[in-house]
């Protein structure tokens, strides 16, 4: 598992301790170590200046071992010296590079003391030991009486000429600079430790003090997403806390007095359904009562107006003269008129109460048989269909035949007065949709009337094209039921072009 899944599953308090405390315990490491290094380096300095003090004296003391090439004058001072366990080698050596003094307590006799620089003094280092050397001058030139050295010595100090008597070298341990730097460590060490653990209490603290308020608000907001409001959450901690947790309060309880209100209009909304249900009813069967009305009683008086109209033609119409004829024959045209706008009303309203079958249907085909009907039907006229093959939708077979027989019937009567007239359907995909395309070349129609082309007994054209202007109204209606939509463009004496959307039939 990754390290960021794992850290998913913590908490608030276990995922900032995970990454707090590591964090604080790795800085007291490092300043712990920090400390100890600079420590240790104070000690280091400390033992160099103490080695340097220690030459000097040797050195201000061995002017007359050297005059006389004697070690006794200088053996008090080396004993004193040697008393520091630290002092592993004292030499004294003449100019002339005999050795007038020695005492190695490493027993090594292989110590590589650097030369004096020229200010007289050299420090070196090594693994094991600081190495020192020290020139010693005398205050002024020796007097030229062999026997008696020690005038050099009761020369004035104010003498500018001095002379080299040979060098002091000493040999200081690293043992005391080790053992200093182990307790330096370890002390640091365990003070940056105890640091660590007074710190890691004190976040532990000042965590559980701010986590423990914010994972009780985590609970009740999971409580709440699972649909238990519950009581409201009492933090204590820091003000921000309690911001929060009053913020949440405030939040719950409006959610509360919101969830009573839907409670209420749920209510009033089913009494209202219920109420609308009724009235819907109530609606369908006046609506069916007038249907059978429509379809019976006012067909009635209709086919009396037509056949006495027909009777007056037939027995009394050479009586008549050419006006009266025409009379007649407007009265019988109205009268088959007002028959088809029953009709064609009945079938709208037969449309929006049909109770539909959905099914995988081939609309190509459908079309294809709706277009051969056309033909019969008007034989005189030459039109071209072009329809795409095997075109399938999720549609009720009825309704799609009268909504083919609405839309290709109108392509053909409105291309009645086109010479070479052509009614094409195919289909298009228009931002990943499939959308359906009926074009003819026919007489088109003014665009600023667009939105009047679906509606009810609504036409755009004159008497020169039948029509009761309830087929665009009815195909609009069958989509609408299907969950599909239509659209069209046109151009006058240019042809329409419909666009229409249906549920893509399913595998």
């Amino acid at each position: 598992m990754r390290l960021s899944d794992q850290l998913s599953r913590l908490n608030l308090r276990q995922l900032l301790a995970a990454t707090t405390i590591p964090l604080m315990l790795l800085a007291a490491l490092v300043m712990g170590l920090v400390t100890a290094w600079l420590s240790t380096q104070e000690v280091a300095s400390h033992y160099v200046r103490l080695g340097e003090q220690m030459t000097d004296t040797l050195a201000s003391r061995s002017d007359l071992a050297l005059l006389y090439e004697s070690g006794e004058s200088v053996a008090d001072t080396a004993a004193s010296l040697l008393a520091n366990p630290l002092v592993m080698d004292i030499r004294v050596v003449s100019r002339g590079g005999k050795l007038v003094y020695q005492k190695d307590r490493s027993n090594k006799n292989a110590w590589q003391y650097p030369k004096a620089a020229a200010g007289g003094k050299s420090i070196t280092e090594t693994p094991d030991a600081w190495l020192f050397t020290q020139k010693v001058m005398s205050a002024a030139p020796p007097s030229s009486d062999p026997l008696s050295p020690e005038l050099a010595l009761l020369s004035s100090a104010s003498s500018e000429a001095s002379e080299n008597l040979g060098e002091v070298h000493l040999a200081l341990s690293k043992e005391g600079l080790s053992q200093a730097r182990r307790n330096i460590f370890f002390s640091n060490l365990f003070a940056a430790l105890g640091f660590s653990l007074l710190l890691v209490s004190a976040i532990l603290i000042i965590l559980r003090r701010i986590s423990r308020p914010l994972e009780m608000l985590a609970t009740t907001m999971h409580d709440a997403r699972l649909g238990n409001l519950g009581e409201p959450a009492q933090l204590k901690g820091p003000r921000e806390i309690q911001e929060i947790g009053e913020t949440y309060n405030a939040l719950m309880q409006n959610i509360r007095e919101r969830e009573q209100e839907l409670l209420e209009l749920n209510q009033h909304l089913e009494e209202r359904i219920e109420q609308r249900t009724q009235d819907l009813q109530t609606a369908n069967k006046e609506l069916e009562t007038f249907s059978y009305s429509v379809s019976h009683d006012l067909r009635a008086p209709l086919r009396a107006i037509d056949g006495f109209s027909q009777a007056l033609l037939e027995d009394y119409g050479a009586s008549l003269d050419g006006q009266a004829q025409d009379y007649l024959d407007r009265i019988r045209k109205g009268a088959g008129r007002m028959g088809e706008l029953i009709d064609a009303m009945l079938l709208l309203s037969r449309v929006t109460r049909y109770e539909m079958q959905l099914q995988n249907v081939n609309m190509s085909e459908l079309a294809s048989v709706v277009a051969e009907q056309l033909r019969e039907q008007f034989p005189h006229r030459a039109v071209e269909f072009t329809v795409e093959p095997d075109m399938r939708v999720q549609a009720d077979p009825q309704l799609l035949r009268i909504m083919l027989e609405n839309l290709l019937g109108n392509a053909w009567k409105y291309t009645a007065h086109t010479t070479q007239p052509k009614v094409v359907l195919d289909r298009t995909r228009v931002d990943g949709e499939t959308v359906y395309v009926l074009h003819d070349n026919g007489a088109g129609f003014d665009m600023r009337y667009a939105e009047k082309l679906f509606g009810a007994f609504q036409r755009l054209h004159g008497k020169e094209f039948e029509g009761t202007g309830v087929g665009l109204a009815t195909v609009h209606r069958i989509l609408q039921r299907h969950g599909g939509r239509i659209w069209a463009t046109a151009e006058v004496d240019k042809g329409a072009t419909f666009f229409f959307t249906l549920p893509k039939a399913s595998e």
